[in-house]
């Protein structure tokens, strides 16, 4: 038997308070991450500009406002970075002798993109067991989810990411599909994957899923609701929860009527159009398909057609099984978070290893955020979705430039940390009492004076030249 979430968190004493708060200050600092550097066998050229340093500034692009190249330098110059003391005795700010963001830039390049996905991973798994007590987990539960990312045509990118093709002509932005999974306590991201639009979702969660090395209750909607999703999470030694469409559980139920407390165990073998990803064993997953109704004030009622293998009927009825996937809709939150509050909606790269590298830096400075909410909640006694995403990452900022000052003394560190914690847990979010209206997906656009751009800047520009020849 397996225990899953609990709806309460424990009020963490001070001793415990000031244990979470070392951890996440360290965590902040990258040090475990300086930790794998050392001991991966590859060697790096001892520079100003070093990989822990360099990754460091990627995230704290992703956390600033102001994502510039130029405002890194200034901040490295003014002693931002100082306390981290890397390759020298010297501090940062006295190392650094140019203005100019060559150096930064060119950093960035020579990152090894395999060591920023291994700290990606690391790191969220650290993050994530900070706000979570011993008692909450056996069987933590992860949501599966994709979306998509803007580029520019730069460089080698529409190659990696090729522009949508619509009917009437080739779109000017390039188009990125990303999958992401997001730990359903504490909303930090495990694992993610970027890769060509032509992929598919379910195509990239179950490579992520194949490389989980822990047991964890997998939860996708109807997208994930097939067979390869069910057969990945069961090969890989977890559990899932998925939403099948009406079609698909219809084939499962094999003429039994889908009415509303069904709950029967069949066994689901891969169809002919059920694509066999390499590495996953064409078997078939005993579990149970579940026929729930939900009925909600002011809503139509909704039939939800549900399959889990979960196969403990006493310790997992219908109705738990609706209020586990009920948390699924978290991670549309999540992704909000990622791409409006992080700006992770549109990445300005010229290169598509940079874009990359961009993508898992901007999702360690979202965990970072996430974490920091997890310690507040946990030392506050609250869950971390009862607190402000924005206000979080508002306070993070604006505490970082004075923690890292190395005349700052230990005691002073520490006040700061604390009073960075409890800003944090009093940004509780508020109990609307009365329902919110549904909103039409429709938003305002600005007039545009200018004609739409056509083709691509260079042929508007011989176009424009041409123009001005004849005039």
């Amino acid at each position: 038997m397996y225990t899953l979430l609990s709806s309460r968190s424990e009020r963490a004493n001070p001793s415990t308070r000031s244990k979470l708060l070392a951890l996440f200050a360290k965590l902040v600092a990258l040090e475990s991450i300086e930790q794998t550097l050392d001991q991966s066998r590859r060697r790096f050229y001892r520079r100003v500009w070093c990989p822990v340093l360099t990754l460091w500034y990627l995230i704290w692009q992703r956390l600033q406002p102001n994502h510039t190249l130029q405002h890194v330098i200034a901040d490295a110059r003014r002693g931002g970075a100082d306390a981290l003391r890397p390759g020298g005795k010297k501090p940062l700010s006295q190392r650094i002798g140019s203005r100019a963001t060559t150096a930064y830039s060119r950093a960035r390049k020579r990152l090894p993109l395999v060591w920023v996905k291994h700290c990606f991973t690391q790191l969220g798994q650290q993050l994530a067991a900070l706000g979570t007590t011993v008692e909450e987990h056996r069987l933590p539960s992860v949501l599966w989810d994709g979306s998509t990312m803007r580029l520019r045509p730069h460089g080698d990118i529409p190659k990696k990411f090729p522009p949508h093709r619509t009917r009437r002509k080739k779109s000017y932005w390039c188009v990125a599909r990303v999958v992401v999974g997001f730990c359903a306590s504490s909303a930090v991201a495990l694992a993610a994957q970027m890769a060509s639009i032509h992929l598919s979702e379910q195509a990239l969660a179950v490579r992520l899923i194949l490389a989980w090395t822990q047991q964890a209750l997998h939860l996708g909607d109807r997208n994930f609701g097939v067979w390869r999703f069910v057969r990945a999470a069961h090969q890989s030694g977890g559990k899932s929860l998925v939403r099948l469409t009406r079609a698909r559980a219809n084939k499962l139920a094999a003429g039994r009527r889908l009415k509303a407390g069904l709950d029967l165990i069949v066994n689901w073998m891969p169809s002919a159009h059920d694509q066999v990803d390499r590495g996953l064993k064409k078997e078939s997953v005993r579990g149970r398909l579940v026929v729930v109704q939900v009925r909600q004030p002011r809503h139509r009622p909704q039939t939800l057609f549900l399959f889990t293998t979960l196969l403990e009927v006493e310790a997992f009825p219908p109705q738990r099984l609706l209020a586990l996937y009920g948390v699924r809709w978290d991670v549309e939150l999540n992704f909000r978070s990622v791409k409006a509050t992080m700006n992770l909606a549109q990445l300005e790269v010229k290169s598509a290893d940079l874009a990359h590298k961009e993508f898992y830096a901007g999702l360690m400075a979202y965990n970072l955020v996430r974490g920091l909410m997890g310690v507040a909640a946990r030392a506050a006694g609250c869950e971390p979705r009862q607190l402000s995403f924005a206000t979080a990452r508002t306070e993070l900022v604006s505490t970082l430039a004075t923690l890292w000052l190395d005349w700052l003394p230990p005691e002073r560190r520490e006040a700061q940390w604390e009073w960075l914690l409890t800003e944090v847990s009093w940004a509780r979010l508020p109990r609307r009492k009365k329902p919110r209206p549904s909103e039409p997906r429709k938003q305002w656009h600005t007039p545009q004076v200018f004609p739409p751009m056509k083709g691509t800047r260079a042929q508007e520009r011989r176009l424009l030249k041409k123009d001005q020849m004849k005039s």
